[in-house]
């Protein structure tokens, strides 16, 4: 008897948590559904809040490349929370996708109203020309907490590629022109330095011996073997000792002969002619 009282006490207890299931289970799948992205443009600035969100120079989301015009689509099933102008951010939609507030912004005009609900790719409005945002700005922040903000790559189930950096573009390397081949350069020879002619010494010119005074010279030849002269413009040397002393006992020799022949000589002049 107790057991069974316990078991219709409880039953009601379960039909509430079997009623109530489905409600704490929507917030779960509806963050755990990938995202689309409301745009189809690269990240051209990335999520930066930092230790303060509004600190200035912070990001509170990111920016999607997207010209002005451009259509922006609901990137997450749930509900309108507010669909209208705030400010100077222009127009604005909020989505409310789970536990997540999903904010797109600016706006140049808005396809639909608060408390509507969406569906992934839902049309929510275009893209207004902004100075501050370089197109979509997409922010999420956990519902109920101020300073609860999360990058919204995270949800996007294709990540927007960065793009390359800002910058001019490099120029193309120029290619030579085609053209004729150039000759090869030759260098005309050197010079050549011809030496002078070779001069060769004039012959010196030496009078025979035992010719008288007065008699011209002749050039006088060097003997085979004898070495060249080295000065042939200078004036002959005298010649040595031993060639005088010789030269005086000749002379000494016929002067001698000649006193002896002397008186013989007279003789013969003085006798008279027959």
């Amino acid at each position: 008897m107790p057991r069974r009282l316990t078991t219709l006490a409880l039953a009601p207890l379960a039909l509430a948590a079997a009623a109530l299931a489905p409600l704490a289970l929507a917030p779960v799948a509806h963050a755990a559904a990938p995202w689309r992205p409301p745009v189809s443009g690269a990240v051209v600035r990335g999520f930066d809040p930092g230790a303060h969100p509004f600190e200035a120079g912070r990001h509170r989301g990111v920016d999607l490349a997207a010209p002005p015009g451009s259509t922006v689509r609901a990137p997450c099933a749930g509900r309108v929370a507010f669909a209208g102008a705030v400010g100077a951010n222009g127009r604005v939609v909020t989505l409310r996708c789970g536990p997540w507030r999903v904010t797109h912004l600016p706006l140049a005009t808005i396809a639909t109203r608060s408390g509507a609900t969406v569906e992934p790719g839902t049309r929510i409005g275009t893209v207004a020309a902004s100075p501050e945002h370089r197109g979509l700005h997409l922010g999420v922040r956990r519902e109920g907490e101020r300073f609860g903000y999360a990058d919204p790559l995270r949800f996007l189930a294709t990540r927007p590629t960065h793009p390359p950096p800002l910058g001019p573009a490099p120029k193309p390397a120029r290619r030579p022109r085609a053209g004729p081949p150039r000759p090869p350069t030759t260098r005309p020879p050197a010079p050549r330095t011809i030496p002078p002619p070779l001069r060769r010494p004039a012959p010196r010119l030496v009078a025979p011996a035992g010719a008288p005074r007065g008699a011209p010279a002749t050039a006088r030849r060097p003997a085979p073997g004898a070495p060249a002269d080295s000065n042939p413009g200078a004036a002959p040397p005298f010649a040595p000792w031993p060639a005088w002393v010789g030269l005086a006992l000749v002379l000494g020799g016929a002067g001698i002969r000649l006193r002896a022949k002397l008186p013989a000589i007279r003789e013969r002049a003085a006798a008279p002619v027959r």
